[in-house]
């Protein structure tokens, strides 16, 4: 399976690479496979939405590449050390998060990515289905922390909302921001969320399943959301954005495991919305209402209190109060 990528990759990076035809032989001959396993190949690009031009005599000549996340558009020119290097893609999948909780439990390596262009039970945080439709971004990364203590573990989840915010503000030029923990917010709406769920025993992380839900090119959604489509009033590529948004992870997250939280904190800072602001925030039974007051450098919530004690919230459901 994993060779048969990897020709797949090959092939269209063959293609890709020239405006010129091709010829099938001279591909298959330096990969180093038959005339008849190139046809497959091709036929496989074909059936996934490639207009393949095939001439006699002179050859093979891509000539439209649809807007999918397939793997090889997303390892072309990714320019990553290790994220998106193993790619796999689905039309339709139950949930992205399982699927990388599976592959993370095998011993899938760091880095490994799974996307979809629908789920049918997407996963958002305390267990609610994240609805999602055609034309968002459903991904689930795989991470293997090596200096990152458990008890710092909630930092990760906002890094990651950091890179995906910074990644799309370099894309589009639209200005986002953020809600603690996970929500990624346009003009009031929300644009996505993030869900990061632990394989840990004891004071060791075996892996970390990061999750994202983001509504690029989504049209019908509640009133309460949006979409980049919606307030560009055009089309987004997802599969630029979807390299972009890789990259930036890997930037983001490699500078956590280097030391540099209280920068990235800081920077998350600087988008949330929420400062100032009276909250009441669920933490399980319990309702705790006050000020947001910042986050401290675990990545938790303060609330200040009327009594003007400040509560320490590593989780919980956040709501502000008019």
């Amino acid at each position: 399976m994993q060779k048969s990528k990897d020709l797949d990759f090959k092939i269209f990076k063959e293609l890709k690479e020239t405006n010129n035809y091709l010829s099938g032989q001279n591909i298959a001959n330096k990969l180093k496979i038959s005339r008849q396993a190139f046809w497959k190949h091709i036929k496989n690009l074909n059936d996934c939405g490639y207009k393949i031009e095939a001439i006699p005599r002179r050859g093979y000549k891509l000539k439209y590449s649809p807007d999918k996340p397939y793997p090889w558009e997303i390892r072309y020119k990714l320019g990553t050390k290790f994220t998106g290097h193993n790619v796999y893609f689905k039309e339709k999948i139950d949930s992205t998060q399982d699927f990388i909780w599976q592959l993370g439990q095998a011993g899938a390596p760091e880095g490994t990515v799974v996307l979809a262009g629908k789920q049918k039970k997407g996963k958002g945080r305390i267990g609610r289905e994240w609805v999602s439709p055609k034309g968002g971004l459903y991904l689930s990364c795989l991470l293997r922390p090596k200096k990152i203590l458990l008890k710092d573990i909630s930092q990760i989840a906002l890094v990651i909302a950091l890179a995906c915010i910074q990644a799309i503000e370099q894309e589009t030029g639209i200005r986002l921001s953020v809600k603690w923990p996970n929500d990624i917010f346009l003009n009031k709406k929300k644009l996505g969320g993030i869900l990061c769920q632990i394989n840990a025993e004891a004071d060791k992380i075996n892996f970390v399943a990061i999750g994202l839900g983001i509504n690029i090119n989504t049209k019908n959604l509640p009133e309460e959301a949006t979409s980049l489509f919606l307030e560009r009033k055009n089309k987004v590529s997802l599969v630029a954005i979807t390299k972009k948004i890789i990259g930036k992870i890997e930037q983001r997250y490699l500078e956590l495991e280097a030391g540099k939280s209280k920068e990235l904190l800081e920077q998350w800072q600087e988008h949330c919305f929420l400062w100032g602001n009276r909250l009441r925030v669920k933490v399980f039974d319990k309702v705790i209402e006050g000020e947001a007051a910042g986050i401290d450098q675990e990545g938790y919530l303060l609330v200040r209190r009327d009594n003007g004690l400040t509560e320490k919230i590593s989780s919980g459901d956040v709501t502000k109060v008019m």
